[in-house]
């Protein structure tokens, strides 16, 4: 793997690709291109560092739209158009990507996301008054596998200001009207995967999607960080898609 940068709109982004394969993921709240290191190993492509994340340069962020721009401009230059794997917060950017640029996206893949991704009051509070704790609760929540909790413990509390400034963005993410008004149906393949476990993002979250287009696997013995804590799985489902997509990647 090698880390590439691309300056969008003056703003220095960083990638850490795998392969050529035009495959771009996109990471969650506090989060970075690091997650994906399992998937770009084993299929390739592209993970991004989200503006004020990783390595990549700061700019002031106001909705998830904005990160959207970064990433369907990124996509652009690096290869036309390609896959958007999202997680997370990164799914409501992948989904808003689709929205807003329909020619870079020639298929998405929704991880542990939803059309609306509310976040509990108690945790945007915390998160202000008592960051420690608050970041302890989230490691806890989003992992079934508890031998990841205290490392991504300590990483939410070193980047408690950026997980409350992105949860902030995802509590304002909101496409359920749209979906149910028929304004939004998948025209490109599109699939959601989630872990059984997800306590974040609840399976019926993913189920959503399949009234809309889009195909649904449940991967087991995972939470939320279903990339990570079963990547055999979560990588087995992805490369089945890919595969069957093939065509639509020329």
């Amino acid at each position: 793997m090698e880390r590439i940068s691309l300056s969008i709109n003056g703003v220095e982004i960083s990638v850490l690709k795998g392969s050529d394969a035009p495959i771009f993921y996109v990471h969650g709240s506090a989060g970075d291109a690091e997650i994906w290191k399992n998937q770009l190993e084993e299929i390739g492509g592209y993970a991004i560092d989200l503006p004020n994340h990783g390595k990549s340069g700061e700019t002031e962020i106001r909705s998830i739209d904005d990160y959207a721009y970064f990433v369907s401009e990124l996509v652009s230059e690096i290869s036309g158009s390609g896959v958007i794997i999202g997680h997370s917060l990164g799914g409501a950017v992948a989904q808003k990507a689709y929205l807003n640029d329909r020619g870079a996206v020639k298929a998405l893949v929704l991880v542990g996301t939803g059309a609306r991704l509310r976040v509990l009051p108690k945790v945007l509070e915390g998160l202000k008054e008592n960051p420690s704790e608050t970041a302890k609760f989230m490691a806890d929540m989003a992992f079934h596998r508890k031998n990841f909790v205290e490392h991504f413990g300590k990483l939410f509390m070193e980047r408690a200001g950026i997980l409350l400034e992105d949860l902030t963005l995802c509590n304002e993410f909101d496409l359920l009207d749209d979906f149910r008004s028929g304004k939004i149906k998948f025209d490109i393949p599109t699939l959601a995967i989630v872990g059984e476990n997800d306590l974040l993002t609840p399976p019926k979250y993913s189920e959503f999607f399949k009234a809309f287009g889009a195909e649904m696997r449940v991967v087991e013995d995972a939470g939320h960080m279903v990339m990570i804590e079963n990547p055999e799985a979560f990588n087995k489902c992805l490369k089945e898609f890919l595969h069957s997509i093939g065509k639509v990647l020329l």
